[in-house]
């Protein structure tokens, strides 16, 4: 008990501190850096405006996930002074039944209405399940240490199976269901506000010779202004963008189906009337041919019947030549960003199967299914 506890306060006490120093540092603000040849150069903060702690699943700001391990370190301090002072042990049989209960129904309630998702309540039922039972077969001192394997060898079990296939739940916008049409589509297209934003100008302190950041929203109003006109002289207006006010943007503002003249036909792809196959591979190189065999048989069979199947890849049009011509595969290979075909399927090289621009459903080259299959 006092190993854990000790490992739980500190990992809170960092985090803790991270969120907190995250969560105080102003985007609008700008800071003064020495640059390569010496000179002071006033530059825009670099904040961290998102937190990674639930990913897209519960998107937290710096300041909410701060807030979150303020009220987990709190909670953590009982936990140490029990396990220092010797409060703490096993559960007799009836409390341990109590506990779990109560802690499945917390559960339950934080999965429906924070993840819209139960499965946690079922993965924590097979966890207590395996400690428990491995409480009742050994009765020695390590009895401890047996039960925190066993319940790590559930978590490394569905984490082996998640590496190996695909998440068991999708939050990002290319998930099972989601329409890749609407949520390409602007606010001004779902006549909603969007964001606004400025772009960071420098210019230069004749006076003090320093580098001065001004927002280009501040910018038009002082332009003519025979002060700044007299004190200060242009240095770039290629500046970073900086977001005034949120506002609803894209879900999807990077995918690009490019093909080998460089024009992107993403929209043709999507408004195709009818089934589309995509076989995505985020690194053509690392992928290596994998599961290329049922995806040639898969294509040949969807082709035939008159679905679309296309490759995309991260790479330039002669190495997907280059690849389909070595694997013979039957379908044309197009180009987009790495990190885009990251977010529409984890797998490398995964199946995507879309439908008037509607995810029908995903894959791992492991699970690559027949064209029977999916016609059943």
């Amino acid at each position: 008990p006092k190993l854990t506890a000790t490992l739980t306060g500190v990992l809170m006490a960092f985090f803790t501190w991270l969120t907190w120093y995250t969560a105080n540092c102003d985007p609008f603000a700008t800071k003064m850096i020495v640059d390569a040849t010496g000179a002071s150069v006033e530059i825009a903060n670099q904040c961290v405006l998102a937190c990674g702690c639930f990913g897209n699943a519960i998107p937290l700001t710096p300041y909410e996930s701060f807030i979150k391990d303020l009220v987990l370190s709190v909670l953590t301090v009982p936990i140490l002074i029990g396990a220092f002072n010797g409060w703490t042990r096993l559960n007799e049989k009836r409390e341990g039944l109590v506990l779990i209960t109560g802690s499945l129904v917390v559960i339950y309630a934080f999965g429906a209405g924070m993840l819209h998702w139960n499965f946690p309540v079922l993965f924590a039922a097979i966890a207590y399940a395996v400690a428990e039972g491995l409480k009742v077969r050994f009765s020695s001192k390590y009895r401890e240490w047996i039960m925190a394997a066993g319940v790590i060898v559930v978590c490394g079990l569905f984490q082996y199976y998640t590496l190996n296939h695909l998440p068991v739940k999708d939050y990002r916008p290319y998930a099972v269901g989601e329409s890749v049409i609407e949520n390409r589509k602007s606010a001004d297209e779902l006549g909603l506000e969007g964001p606004q934003y400025a772009t960071a100008y420098t210019f230069k302190n004749k006076e003090t010779l320093e580098d001065t950041i001004i927002l280009s929203t501040d910018w038009i109003k002082i332009y003519n202004e025979p002060w700044f006109k007299e004190g200060f002289e242009t240095v770039s207006f290629d500046g970073d963008e900086v977001k005034l006010s949120d506002g609803y943007e894209p879900l999807i503002m990077d995918f690009q189906i490019v093909d080998g003249d460089g024009e992107d036909v993403v929209d043709e792809i999507l408004q195709f009337e009818g089934d589309v196959l995509i076989h995505v591979s985020k690194d053509l190189d690392a992928g290596a041919g994998l599961g290329q065999e049922a995806l040639n048989a898969l294509a040949t069979q969807a082709m035939s019947k008159g679905w679309k199947v296309i490759g995309l890849t991260n790479a330039p049009f002669d190495q997907n030549e280059s690849y389909r011509t070595k694997f013979n595969a039957p379908y044309t290979f197009y180009t987009c960003d790495q990190t885009e075909l990251k977010i529409v399927v984890r797998s490398n090289p995964g199946l995507v199967w879309m439908r008037d621009g509607i995810i029908q459903e995903k894959w791992s080259w492991r699970d690559v299914p027949t064209f029977d299959t999916l016609v059943d």
